[in-house]
């Protein structure tokens, strides 16, 4: 059995033949970033310092040549066959909750937008004993149908906070119903008040950092606005002190949701602010939103992000976008986290590392 030894920890462990490096992490808890668990965002990054993996196929921009040659690796991406020595940073910051199983019952399926839907899950059973369901605000978790015998599967993030989960056994997830979609073509249909769904969870990095003292930034396009509600209703109920704002971006008015949510946030909070930028201008349009992307309103807006973290949620093009103007800006890869909902990687020939 092939043995992982990490540092700086000095931790050992014992993983299967063929077994994937990430999962071997998640599987014992240690702290890892992640998102896409499928070669397209490079949270995963880890340094190999002794031993050989096989990397299955990745997107070159997660993991550039160079670094791969400077001994990098993506743990989502990495196949075990011997021993080997990793050196993971930057975890000091990282909580772990374990991945659970959760059967739940659909209690509302409410239309937030002509397309977008808040639903609502109460959790019915748990793995584990029993033991209340936690995770950190910002993450996702898996939801599973089973239709004509196969499961469909898609990754959404929480809308609602941990202590809504942990008290009252209650889950949220904005979901854009679209026609070609697997899961979300189903809601109103098999997914619909009194239905039982499957879901696995948590998952993510991108999530509320409550040792941090300094400004918060959270930024959400489309159902993105999901984990940053979670993030920012969180910090504030956490007492956080320092400014906290909320940017949201939507193609228009049609598509403009939580509104009332944000409002009261602000009316309850003095150093908490919302601001809103569409694509496109429309008749009815909300007095506070503005009309220009939502990454160039971030940036005429805040100008100093020196002490602060900013956390990204949304479409993979526009996360990566601001993502990578926020480092030009000066924003260090440790205050920048986002988890980028990608497709599924084609199967394809894996590669020595």
């Amino acid at each position: 059995m092939p043995r992982v030894h990490i540092l700086p920890s000095g931790t050992d462990l014992l993983a299967d033949p063929e077994e994937n490096l990430l999962k071997l992490l998640r599987k014992h808890q240690v702290p890892i970033r992640y998102s896409c668990r499928s070669g397209e965002c490079g949270s995963c990054k880890c340094f190999l310092e002794s031993g050989n993996v096989t990397l299955k196929t990745y997107d070159p921009k997660a993991l550039p040549e160079a670094q791969k040659a400077a001994g990098v690796i993506l743990a989502c991406r990495a196949v075990l066959h011997e021993d080997i020595t990793i050196r993971l940073t930057d975890s000091d910051d990282l909580i772990t909750h374990p991945e659970r199983n959760l059967l739940c019952r659909v209690v509302a399926l409410e239309p937030l937008t002509a397309d977008i839907f808040a639903l609502r899950l109460h959790i019915e059973f748990a793995d584990m004993e029993g033991i209340p369901f936690t995770f950190s605000a910002g993450q996702y978790a898996q939801i599973v149908v089973n239709v004509d015998g196969q499961d469909i599967a898609r990754d959404f993030s929480m809308a609602s906070t941990p202590v809504d989960a942990e008290y009252d056994d209650i889950l949220e997830f904005h979901i854009r119903r679209t026609p070609t979609g697997a899961l979300s073509s189903l809601l109103g249909g098999m997914i619909r008040p009194g239905a039982q769904l499957l879901v696995r969870g948590p998952m993510g990095t991108s999530y509320f950092r409550p040792r941090h003292e300094g400004p918060l930034v959270a930024v959400g396009g489309g159902t993105g606005l999901a984990p940053m509600l979670s993030v920012v209703q969180t910090a504030l109920d956490n007492g956080k002190l320092e400014p906290v704002a909320l940017f949201a971006g939507f193609r228009n008015q049609a598509d403009v949701y939580g509104l009332d949510r944000m409002e009261q946030m602000r009316r309850s909070y003095r150093n908490f602010s919302y601001h809103i930028a569409l694509d496109e201008a429309q008749d009815g349009d909300p007095p506070q939103a503005v009309h220009r992307p939502l990454g160039a309103y971030l940036l005429e807006q805040v100008t100093d992000f020196a002490g602060a973290k900013v956390y990204l949620a949304g479409p993979p093009g526009m996360v990566e976008a601001i993502s990578a103007s926020l480092l030009e800006r000066g924003v260090s890869e440790r205050d920048l986290h986002a988890d980028a909902f990608y497709p599924p990687v084609p199967a394809a020939q894996p590669v020595d590392a």
